[in-house]
Order: C-alpha cells, then sequence, then structure tokens
C-alpha cells in the first residue's frame, strides 16, 4: 500500500521504535538475572533519552524565537532609518499569534524607542538599557560578541516572568568600518516557552529543574523547578544558548533508592520501560528530524550573511550593497551604487542576468545563475539567488563557487588524461600483438625456407631472401627503437637534454642515410637544410624526429617522386624558431584523417606505395618530443599532390 506523503516522515520513527520495542521485549526475561544495582543505571540511560528529548525541543522552541530577532536586525542593518510603523508591520508580521512572545522592541542607542505591541507597554518607550546595571552588562557583552545573548529569566512589571532575548544592530549601510545601531529584543514568556517544550516540573515519576539565569550555567541560580534536585545526583544535559548554556536535570521523585526494591516487579518494569522508551524513541527520532529540516533552513538563510546581498532595481542598476567580502566584488562598493549592470558587464553576462531578474519579477520566484569575473587576474565563479522584493527590486545574493568549478575542470582533465592512458595502453598491446609479430614470422618464414631449401635455392634467389630478412631486420630496429623511446616518453623518464648546435652540419648526415631508400623507389631527396642555423634543443630527440619525418616522407611517394628537406628562421609570439619542414609529393592525406594525425587514441598506420610496413608510432613521436623541447608540430597535405610536415625549435640566443 503506498503510504501518503504527509505520512511518510513519521514512517522512520516508528520503525526504529518498533524495532527497539521488539529488542527490549525480547530481552526482558535476561535483564531480570542482573544486579539490583543495574536498576539505576539502566533508569539514567532511559531518564537520559527523555531529557535529550527535552532539550530538543526547548532549544527548537527558543532559537525559533532567536530567530526573529535576528531577523529584525539583519533588516534593521540595512534599513537604520527604520519607521515606527515600518517595525510595527514587521513585528506583527515576526510574531503573529505567537502565544510565547510578550513584546518585540527596538533600542537605538539602547534607548528603546519601538515596541510591538505598544498597548499596555507605553512607560518602556524611552527606557535606557545602559542606566541599568544588569542590562548595561548584558548589552555590551552582546556588542563585544555580535551575538544574541538570552537574559533571565525576570519578572515582568506586568506580570509573569520572562526571558529577554537581546541581539545587537550595526549599520551596514555606511562605507568603511561597521557602526553598532542599537540593539532589537524580544520578551520570551517562561511558562509558555516550557510548556511548548514539553517540560513539566513533575512526569512520570521524574522532577526536572532548570539553572543557569542569564547563561551561566552551573554558576547560575535555579530558576525553575526543585532546586534540591541537583543535589539528588541528577540526570543532566547542557542547553545551548548562543551565549551561556542552561542546565536541565531530572531525578526521580522518590530518589533512586527505590529501584533496589524493584526485584519482584522487574519483568513488569522492564516491559513498562521498553514501551516508554520506545515511545520516548519515536519522540526523539522525529524531533531530530525535524530539528535537521530546520537547521538546513537556518543555515542556507544565515550563510547568505557570508556573500555579496545586493539590491537592484528592475533596471538593473545597484540600489543597496551589503557585502561581508566585498573583495568579490568587481568594483568598489562605493563606486558601484548606481551603476547599471551592463557597466561592469560584457553584453553576454549582462542580457544573461538581466532576463533572470525580469523572471524573477514576473513570477515573484527565485531564480539561479551562475557567471564569471575576472577578479585580480584571477577568474572567479560566482552562484547567484535573485529573490523577489517588490514589483521594481530583487535581492541579488552570490556567493563563490569558484572552487566547485576548478574540481569539475580537474575531473574532467584526469578523465581526458585516463583516456589518454588507455589509449596509449591499446596502442602498445595493438604494435606488440602485430607490428612486431608480423616481421618476425616473415623472417622465421625466410629462415626456415633457406634451411631446408639452401642446397636446392641458387645464389640469386639466396641472396634476395637475405635482403628480404635485411629490411625486415631494420624495419624491426626503427620500430624497436621508437617503441622503447615512446615507453620512455609516456613514463616520464625520457628527458631532453638541450644544447646549442647547427642544424645544418649535425643532421646532414641523417638525411643522407635515407639515399639508398629514396633510390631504391627512384625519389630524389633533396638536403635544404640552411647552413648556420643554432638552435638550443636536444640532438637525439631530433634526430628521431627528422628520420620519422623523412622515412614517412619516402614511404608514402610513388616512384620517381620527390622530398625536400628545408630550414628557415621564423618569430612566434615575439621570440625566434627554427622551422623545418619535410614535403613529398606523395599521396596526400585526406582531411579527415589528417585531422587525427597526432592523437594517440586515432593514429593508425597505412602501409607505404610499396607497400612498406609501419606502426603509427612515428608521428605520436615526433610531437613528444616537439612539445618536450617547447616547439610545436603540424601537417599541411593535397590528397593526389603530397603532403608537408613542419615542426619548431627555440633558437640559441
Amino acid at each position: 500500500m503506498r503510504v501518503p506523503k504527509k505520512y511518510k516522515i513519521y514512517l522512520q520513527p516508528t520503525l526504529i521504535s518498533v524495532v527497539i520495542f521488539v529488542l527490549l521485549a525480547a530481552g526482558i526475561s535476561g535483564f531480570t538475572k542482573y544486579k539490583l544495582g543495574l536498576w539505576e543505571k539502566d533508569i539514567r540511560a532511559g531518564l537520559f533519552d527523555v531529557v535529550s528529548g527535552k532539550k530538543s525541543k526547548l532549544e527548537k522552541a527558543l532559537y525559533s524565537r532567536i530567530f526573529y530577532t535576528r531577523g529584525v536586525a539583519a533588516y534593521v542593518s540595512l534599513n537604520p532609518e527604520i519607521s515606527q510603523d515600518e517595525f510595527a508591520e514587521l513585528a506583527k508580521e515576526y510574531i503573529k499569534n505567537d502565544t510565547v512572545i510578550s513584546t518585540m522592541s527596538l533600542s537605538k542607542d539602547c534607548i528603546i524607542t519601538d515596541i510591538y505591541p505598544v498597548e499596555g507597554h507605553e512607560e518602556a518607550i524611552g527606557l535606557n538599557l545602559l542606566e541599568h546595571p544588569e542590562r548595561k552588562k548584558i548589552v555590551e557583552k552582546t556588542i563585544e560578541t555580535h551575538l544574541t545573548f538570552i537574559a533571565g529569566p525576570v519578572e515582568l512589571v506586568e506580570g509573569g516572568i520572562a526571558f529577554i532575548s537581546y541581539t545587537p544592530v550595526f549599520d551596514k549601510t555606511m562605507t568603511g568600518k561597521e557602526r553598532f545601531w542599537g540593539v532589537t529584543d524580544i520578551v520570551i514568556k517562561r511558562d509558555e516557552l516550557l510548556n511548548e517544550a514539553g517540560l513539566n516540573k513533575l512526569e512520570n515519576g521524574f522532577e526536572y529543574a532548570l539553572r543557569g539565569v542569564n547563561g551561566d550555567g552551573y554558576e547560575g541560580d535555579v530558576f525553575w523547578g526543585d532546586p534540591a534536585i541537583f543535589d539528588q545526583n541528577p540526570v543532566e544535559i547542557s542547553v545551548d544558548l548562543p551565549i551561556g548554556k542552561w542546565i536541565l536535570a531530572a531525578a526521580p521523585s522518590s530518589g533512586w533508592r527505590k529501584y533496589a526494591d524493584q526485584d519482584k516487579a522487574m519483568f513488569m518494569v522492564l516491559l513498562f520501560s521498553a514501551i516508554i522508551i520506545s515511545i520516548l524513541i519515536w519522540l526523539f527520532v522525529n524531533a531530530l528530524s525535524k530539528i535537521s529540516r530546520n537547521e538546513k533552513e537556518l543555515k542556507a538563510i544565515f550563510a547568505s550573511l557570508d556573500s555579496l546581498i545586493i539590491e537592484l532595481d528592475s533596471n538593473g542598476r545597484y540600489l543597496k550593497i551589503a557585502a561581508i567580502n566585498e573583495d568579490d566584488l568587481i568594483l568598489p562598493k562605493e563606486e558601484l551604487i548606481g551603476k547599471f549592470i551592463h557597466d561592469v558587464f560584457d553584453p553576454s553576462k549582462t542580457e544573461y542576468i538581466m532576463q533572470a531578474i525580469k523572471n524573477c519579477l514576473k513570477s515573484k520566484e527565485l531564480q539561479v545563475v551562475e557567471y564569471s569575473i575576472v577578479l585580480n587576474g584571477k577568474e572567479k565563479w560566482f552562484s547567484a539567488r535573485i529573490s523577489y522584493k517588490s514589483y521594481d527590486s530583487i535581492i541579488f545574493n552570490a556567493y563563490d563557487i569558484t572552487e566547485a568549478k576548478e574540481r569539475e575542470k580537474q575531473l574532467q582533465e584526469s578523465e581526458l588524461q585516463l583516456k589518454e592512458l588507455n589509449a596509449s595502453k591499446d596502442k602498445f598491446f595493438s604494435i606488440i600483438a602485430h607490428d612486431l609479430r608480423s616481421p618476425l614470422a616473415g623472417q622465421k618464414g625466410v629462415i626456415d625456407i633457406l634451411l631446408a631449401e639452401q642446397d636446392e635455392l641458387d645464389e640469386k634467389t639466396k641472396r634476395d631472401l637475405l635482403k628480404s630478412v635485411q629490411t625486415s631486420s631494420n624495419q624491426l630496429y626503427v620500430l624497436l627503437e621508437n617503441l622503447l623511446k615512446w615507453a620512455l616518453s609516456q613514463s616520464g623518464a625520457l628527458n631532453s637534454v638541450p644544447t646549442k648546435f647547427d642544424l645544418y652540419s649535425t643532421y646532414d648526415a641523417v638525411i643522407q642515410r635515407y639515399e639508398t631508400s629514396a633510390r631504391l623507389k627512384a625519389i630524389q631527396l633533396e638536403d635544404k637544410l640552411t647552413e648556420g642555423i643554432v638552435v638550443m634543443a636536444d640532438e637525439q630527440l631530433t634526430d628521431t624526429v627528422l628520420r620519422n619525418l623523412v622515412s614517412n616522407a619516402i614511404k608514402f611517394t610513388q616512384q620517381g617522386g620527390k622530398v625536400s628537406v628545408h630550414s628557415e628562421v621564423v618569430q612566434q609570439n615575439g621570440k625566434s624558431f627554427c622551422k623545418v619542414s619535410v614535403s613529398d609529393t606523395g599521396i596526400g592525406i585526406s582531411p579527415e584523417v589528417l585531422e587525427k594525425l597526432f592523437k594517440t587514441g586515432n593514429s593508425k598506420s597505412s602501409n607505404g606505395t610499396a607497400n612498406e610496413m609501419g606502426s603509427g608510432l612515428g608521428l605520436l613521436l615526433c610531437k613528444e618530443f616537439v612539445g618536450i623541447q617547447g616547439g610545436e608540430i603540424w601537417a599541411e597535405s593535397t590528397v593526389g599532390k603530397g603532403s608537408v610536415f613542419s615542426f619548431t625549435l627555440p633558437m640559441a640566443e
């Protein structure tokens, strides 16, 4: 059966209380064997649960009223010129039909200027709080700590006993250091507050008492209940106040000694206790659940005080700014007042934020936007909650989410690195499984033929077979050398050792070693390296790059084609680089393949124009080795007309 939504909140407390009751009932027979001294211990445990539940209810009832003064203080800090009518409306909205609240008042410069309701409390108007020694001490403490102070309980002139909650008010509309404005307070009726929290002086055979006048805890007097309870080794728990604490104590009305004679009725008492404990646990868990929900709401409200709180009109003009951290403002507060959003944001952000403001004013519903700004040369991200204030204004509450954005960016970068590592692993195993195995299998076949048929084969055939073995061995050597260097670069064990050297004198021999390969395909190999160009680079790494590019150019150029290597000095970002280009008149590369050439997961080997084998690893090495040396590599190609592969190296100073 589907549980109605309104009853779901009671499901967990009910299940917990039922489970606890079943467990306690099942173990009742075993408890009868315990020593008599355990009675007091068990009762204390149960009583502590009861006291904890009452503490939670009392704190909830108290803090829900304290929130009123904090709300008034927050409003007055932004509207220090509040009128009596405005205060009356605000107080009326907060108090409504709250029977626990007696009065709410506002004291500018610690002199009571407004009180609600006025009727019956006219004499309080004009009272100077600082002229009363005890109240002066309390007010000074609230100013010093910026916290709410719960005074009392005290006897009221009109009769009755109450607590007074004082909250300091600081004017935040002025530039510079905040100025003390005054205090706001509410009078909380003691008995009504305790009744709402479910506190009775005598309940279920236990007496309750509270001590800690003015939040002085154990040092304070007992202000409710029998003071003798604190001399009976009671169960005690602290009721936390914004400043200080109260002590809630409970003890059996007939003392602890009576439990020494309860062995004959142990079974019934335990059964009854199991029921009571289960009910109390239900109340406790349910109270905790409510407190947790209320706590989240309060945290959401008070968290806004540590952010940018800005009032804007419907045209995006800055009206008021209450910023805890003014470093997050794009301009100083005094410069922003009167400006419009389009004065400080670029057009795209202005349109984005203004659209959210219009939606809020139209629907009167909360709007959330995210935006970035550059502060002190660093990009920062903010999330802003736009809430309706009036037909022509909104509250813009923004807080810093830069760390969350950076974590999101780091996560994306880690994911990309993981993909590249997986692609590298797949490439590595692909080379081992295919590119190494195939040439070795070919060599083995040729060697098997030579050994089995050496007497029948003529010298020319033997020479041709040996040449094929030699060619395959050369290919394997180049492949293994590339594979080793690539593995070293991936593990971070390959270091660049830059030195100054002349590009022409160092690599002329490198290019010449491919003359034989070029001659076999009737390819014209041109060495146009410019003499006198001195670079700051690693000779071995650059050697590998140049060999791979020249070898690839010959591989993908048809019979009778042309391969050229030339160099020149170019400027990039205000610095001098040597640009080396290897061009060919080969088959060319399609745009789709060209786009993926230097990417690990997409590099793929193709056979040359004479069916030459390859691993697809050479270009990856080229990219790695050029990047290590601070250069760049790229390719340009036209299908059927040839390709040009170019890379840069830093010039020596």
